[in-house]
């Protein structure tokens, strides 16, 4: 049986970045894409980036994440790249041909410590979840006397509010589970 995609858009607190959701997975892993990609690998990307507006396409599992160059507004062309997603999926365009790598932190040579898994059992947990439902990303790079180093990724990266996510929420969450241990999360 034929799967039917279903795509809907959602706003995100980055004003230029609109959330485009599917009924059915795209992608196993995320990915950020700041020019057009290969077509071969990433075909419905590709196609995306043929808008002028287009700045740059962020891949979730179930969602694609679109911002747009600043004077525009979403509402004059939203319904279209709904549209345009939509009918690509539903003609079989593929997100993408190649299979997802599993995630590589720029820690991946070194093993972690203690802490360093308990921050990442946090942020799956209870960070991650809601910096995805704003279609965004969010990754671990290092912990070092207190200091925690994260990536926003997504329509988190460059957002009005990242600063405020930053410190009131991921911050305030890992030195209320983990106190004492947390002296601030920063944004690299």
């Amino acid at each position: 049986m034929r799967k039917i995609y279903t795509i809907y858009s959602e706003y995100t607190p980055n004003p230029n970045v609109l959330k485009f959701v599917s009924n059915i997975d795209l992608f196993k892993s995320t990915k950020e894409f700041f020019e057009k990609p290969n077509q071969a690998e990433f075909p419905l990307i590709n196609l995306i980036f043929n808008f002028p507006f287009v700045v740059k396409v962020f891949l979730g599992r179930n969602y694609i994440s679109i911002e747009k160059n600043k004077n525009l507004n979403w509402i004059d062309f939203s319904s279209e790249v709904r549209t345009f997603i939509q009918q690509n999926l539903n003609e079989g365009t593929k997100v993408s041909t190649i299979t997802a790598n599993k995630k590589k932190s720029k820690n991946t040579f070194k093993s972690k410590t203690e802490i360093e898994k308990k921050i990442e059992e946090i942020i799956d947990k209870d960070i991650r979840p809601f910096i995805q439902m704003d279609g965004g990303e969010i990754e671990l790079i290092s912990f070092e006397k207190g200091i925690v180093k994260v990536t926003l990724k997504g329509a988190c990266r460059g957002c009005p509010s990242s600063v405020s996510t930053l410190k009131d929420g991921i911050e305030n969450k890992l030195k209320s589970i983990i106190p004492e241990k947390i002296k601030e999360v920063v944004s690299v």
